[in-house]
């Protein structure tokens, strides 16, 4: 039986992405080399923030609770980065000429936001995978700090429903023995 205790660290890799299909891909899709944008520095979090509505009786008592929205946010520190990649998090434009040997991001005061499809993967101790997977838009803005320590880019994405019923997800891979204890 696996230790219902283990301490999942935060470390992962992060692979995102421009979004257009009409359902998740599979993992193998996703997780190619060039939607990696890199490790995490600092974390990656999730806020999760339900609106609930209670239903009261005529005396005050709670009789049946809803959830009414959900908001779902993922935050990161990402340690490799890429002006492409960048400019998934905002309406900024981004533009390489081979000819001039340079890459642009510029950005021009508005427009619509691009939809990313987010995953984050932690390995675990046992070589199985946790995978959190969210399709969202920047907007949040972004935190770039050239100082004293390894540059990071500090992101964060609100979820959206770009799927019918689904902001996100996580799935755990389970070792055999795992999978054995689950009920039928």
């Amino acid at each position: 039986m696996s230790d219902i205790n283990e301490i999942v660290l935060g470390a992962g890799e992060v692979f995102m992405y421009e979004f257009t299909g009409e359902a998740v891909p599979d993992d193998s899709e996703i997780e190619k080399a060039e939607h990696n944008v890199g490790h995490c520095s600092g974390g990656f979090s999730i806020d999760y923030k339900p609106e609930k509505y209670d239903v009261k009786n005529q005396y005050g008592k709670t009789v049946k609770s809803f959830i009414t929205k959900e908001e779902i946010t993922a935050k990161t520190g990402i340690l490799t980065w890429s002006l492409e990649k960048i400019s998934l998090l905002s309406t900024a434009k981004f533009v390489a000429k081979k000819s001039e040997k340079v890459r642009t991001l510029t950005f021009g005061g508005g427009g619509a936001l691009k939809t990313v499809l987010l995953r984050f993967v932690h390995t675990k101790e046992n070589g199985k995978k946790i995978r959190f997977t969210m399709i969202g838009q920047g907007g949040n803005g972004f935190a770039i700090e050239f100082g004293e320590k390894e540059l990071t880019v500090d992101a964060e994405i609100t979820a959206i429903e770009y799927i019918k019923n689904f902001l996100a997800e996580f799935e755990e891979e389970l070792t055999d023995e795992e999978a054995s204890a689950l009920p039928e």
